[in-house]
């Protein structure tokens, strides 16, 4: 799997089906983004691979990034020119992505609770 397809595949998970996060996902992100904050001057597949250790954990997400991971390699096959951002813009965005899914998640917990 490489490791950009992947930090792509994660990201548009994050943004568009928190669904896939259990409540356990949800507290382990403060985890993750530590490990992130600390390679973000590495290179993407150490990026990629924290990433993937920590989804493992969690079958809904790792279900939903291997989807789209696939469906992403088909736009690639139908439309090779297609270029995701830069590979520094990748890593912020996956940290902001997180945390905005954080922040949106225990907040909805928070206001569903009696």
């Amino acid at each position: 799997m490489e490791p950009d397809k992947l930090i792509q595949a994660f990201t548009q998970v994050v943004r568009n089906q928190d669904y896939v996060f259990s409540p356990v996902a949800i507290a382990a992100i403060p985890e993750l983004l530590k490990e992130l904050d600390q390679l973000e001057n590495q290179p993407s597949d150490l990026f990629a691979q924290a990433i993937r250790q920590w989804y493992l954990e969690y079958e809904d997400v790792r279900d939903a990034v291997l989807i789209e991971e696939r469906e992403i390699e088909k736009v690639r096959k139908s439309k090779p020119e297609i270029q995701e951002n830069t590979q520094e813009n990748r890593y912020r965005v996956v940290q902001d992505e997180l945390k905005k899914l954080q922040d949106r998640k225990t907040s909805n917990s928070q206001t569903n609770q009696p």
